[in-house]
């Protein structure tokens, strides 16, 4: 489970490039029955959201594993993910989530992760508010950041950037990026900073110092789009920036290659 689009695209990255996964081919494989109940479902006339975005997670495979990795609405992934939050006559997006925790199969998973950002908080804060929350399905979920708790199955928490700092997913690609592009990141923070009438909230500029570069390297496309394609995540990235090993660390251990 990762919060946004852009933690997808980042995971579905690390899992691809570090990890030795490929993407799903929805064309000529069929889905793995584990997968079915968190197809997304969209009924306009009942629920009158019809601007919802409706997210499929990502699946990836090995030769023996199938991974997804779903998208939890941002800051509502908690309250999506037990099902606490509704809105009129609408679930959340997330609608199955919760059957599909009460009614889960512990054998069948070899792991089951929560990755999000930090933002303002301490991670170790915000582990312990996830452990709270996820007693009835996991009793043994983790309640520290960056730890894996061996089981059936294995569960984890990871606190971006790092599980120690404050900070956001965009914290750690601009690191990624003074490896990956760093005449590009140069350039882009001297541009953020002629904006100097604008009032910044904290970790702002990572933001728009990323989505910079990625227009740049991807004219017209989204941020998503650069995470996934360009070397924000790579060999050379992963080599030297020690939060990106952790998290590779972090992977391996939840679900055991």
């Amino acid at each position: 489970m990762v919060e946004g689009n852009h933690d997808q695209a980042f995971v579905e990255r690390v899992f691809r490039k570090l990890l030795g996964f490929s993407a799903w081919d929805h064309k000529t494989d069929p889905l793995e029955s584990l997968w079915q109940g968190l197809v997304p479902s969209y009924n306009p006339k009942k629920t009158k959201e019809y601007y919802t975005r409706i997210n499929m997670p990502t699946i990836l495979n090995t030769d023996d594993l199938s991974i997804a990795i779903y998208v939890g609405e941002g800051s509502n992934l908690l309250e999506n993910l037990i099902g606490e939050k509704t809105i009129g006559e609408k679930t959340s997006v997330l609608q199955n989530i919760s059957d599909a925790l009460s009614n889960l199969n512990p054998d069948a998973f070899s792991g089951f992760g929560i990755i999000l950002d930090a933002d303002k908080k301490t991670p170790d804060e915000i582990a312990k508010t996830y452990c709270d929350k996820l007693k009835e399905y996991f009793p043994n979920f983790p309640n520290q950041a960056g730890t894996v708790v061996k089981g059936l199955p294995n569960l984890g928490i990871y606190i971006l950037p790092n599980n120690s700092d404050q900070g956001v997913l965009d914290t750690l690609l601009c690191d990624c990026g003074e490896v990956a592009y760093p005449i590009y990141m140069q350039r882009a923070r001297a541009y953020i900073n002629q904006f100097s009438e604008i009032k910044w909230k904290r970790f702002d500029k990572d933001k728009a110092t990323i989505a910079t570069v990625a227009s740049v390297l991807k004219p017209g496309k989204t941020n998503t789009t650069s995470i996934a394609d360009d070397k924000w995540i790579s060999s050379d990235t992963a080599q030297q920036i020690p939060a990106i090993q952790s998290l590779v660390y972090f992977l391996r251990s939840l679900i055991e290659i």
